[in-house]
């Protein structure tokens, strides 16, 4: 095993009362803000495959912090998530705090078969009862206007922290102007906030898992449809299509100007957390050309989308 592994095992024997052993580990592609690495394992003398999911020194403002305890909350209430089995939040063993999980079966291409099923478990999730199933940790926003401007706040946090030198005068415009036209939620939902193609599993014709809970939050399931709609599945479908088919699936008939807000607000959130890339890349905190291109070009992108959706 190398150095990473058996540190990995030794810890993982710790947590899971059993010795383990790494016979490989493989670093998968999938995701930007963790580095993550299958584990091909075995647990007491049992063969286990495994997930560990590690940070990246807040690589798109985001922790573990409330991911793990809300995927926990959610597979104790029957939701497909993976079970998370040991969770390392101080970075004493690998640099940087890490979870690991079960590995679940399945893959995360872009698949008509099972999108009916993926809207319809997104739509339960913003059914769920937060309280009823444990979430009662996470911050609830006040009705009516309390969802959107304390995610505006929360983007604005990330990116005013992550900016070097002079926020971008465009930014703060976007960022005021959102919080004047602040829209009415009705609900308190579970949100997801990073939903559609590729951040779900499936194997079979059928969804295995929803991966990916970073930015989890308790707000508007607006926020949640228009990334879908407008972010990750616009490659799959154009956003009218997308606006039926979340009908047809759930009867929930969005109201498009609600919607544009939120669209606008998920630039925002593009726009922002991209620019924690620049700063990780500048300061040799974290060093890859991925880094580079999404904390320059790709934010600049969000930008204009951002300006063409709030101040054009």
């Amino acid at each position: 095993m190398s150095e990473f592994e058996e540190r990995l095992a030794r810890h993982l024997g710790a947590e899971l009362g059993a010795p383990v052993r790494i016979e490989r580990s493989q670093r998968i592609t999938m995701g930007q803000s963790r580095a993550m690495y299958v584990l091909h394992a075995t647990v007491g003398g049992t063969p286990r495959k495994m997930v560990a999911r590690i940070e990246q020194s807040g690589l798109l403002g985001s922790d573990a912090v409330t991911e793990v305890p809300v995927m926990q909350a959610l597979f104790r209430a029957g939701f497909p998530v993976a079970e998370v089995l040991v969770d390392e939040p101080t970075g004493d063993v690998l640099g940087q705090p890490f979870f690991v999980m079960d590995f679940v079966e399945g893959v995360s291409t872009d698949d008509d078969a099972t999108i009916d099923e993926y809207v319809a478990l997104l739509h339960r999730l913003h059914t769920l009862d937060p309280a009823a199933i444990g979430l009662s940790f996470l911050q609830q926003p006040e009705l009516p206007t309390g969802p959107a401007r304390s995610l505006v706040g929360r983007w604005a946090h990330t990116y005013h922290g992550a900016s070097l030198g002079e926020p971008s005068p465009l930014m703060d415009e976007a960022i005021a102007r959102l919080l004047a036209t602040a829209p009415a939620s009705d609900r308190i939902s579970i949100v997801h906030a990073d939903p559609g193609p590729g951040n779900y599993l499936h194997a079979g014709g059928r969804v295995t898992a929803l991966v990916d809970w970073e930015f989890a939050h308790l707000g508007d399931a607006y926020d949640d449809w228009a990334y879908l709609v407008f972010m990750r599945g616009k490659r799959v479908m154009s956003p009218e299509q997308w606006v039926r088919r979340i009908h047809e699936v759930t009867g929930v008939d969005l109201d498009l100007d609600r919607l544009h807000w939120w669209k606008a607000c998920c630039y925002l959130m593009s726009a922002s957390i991209d620019s924690t890339a620049l700063r990780l890349y500048e300061q040799r905190i974290e060093i890859g050309p991925n880094l580079l291109a999404v904390g320059a070009g790709h934010h600049l992108g969000s930008l204009r989308k951002l300006y063409d959706a709030v101040l054009a």
